[in-house]
């Protein structure tokens, strides 16, 4: 899901299309399970972040959540994960790592998609304001690793 944001800067029409929102994605770096003590179980994510947009991301927030498994197929999750390291002021083709630590404690593998995490981008395009808010949602890829 996409939406397509058009705005004003500087008295001028901003062109914002659905090519510049696919034109910012978060790939994985890096996943890593890891031990932090007894019973205290994890995955570790190490993402990037790339704006290959004509635009500067004024202000982010990236978030990961595994699906959950139902009847016939899969739906949503409103538990998720704000990524570390998201700022302001993203420039065109600028790339940001960022960390997003999961820990097993609490959750119910046997319900949840954790080999398929989904990633949600919030931000908005050149100005702080409900016209050029943006929401991307993708599939997090394999790691190159």
């Amino acid at each position: 899901m996409m939406l397509l944001l058009v705005g004003c800067n500087n008295n001028q029409k901003l062109k914002i299309t659905a090519k510049d929102l696919e034109d910012i994605k978060v790939e994985l770096v890096k996943k890593e399970e890891e031990e932090n003590g007894i019973n205290e179980n994890g995955i570790n994510y190490t993402l990037k972040l790339k704006n290959k947009s004509d635009f500067i991301i004024k202000q982010n927030n990236v978030y990961l959540s595994y699906p959950i498994k139902i009847d016939g197929g899969k739906k949503g999750n409103d538990f998720k994960v704000e990524a570390e390291g998201n700022r302001l002021n993203i420039d065109p083709d600028e790339e940001v790592t960022l960390n997003v630590y999961i820990p097993h404690e609490g959750l119910l593998p046997s319900n949840l998609l954790i080999d398929k995490p989904k990633i949600e981008i919030k931000g908005f395009l050149e100005q702080v304001d409900k016209k050029h808010i943006f929401n991307i949602y993708q599939s997090l890829g394999s790691s190159k690793d």
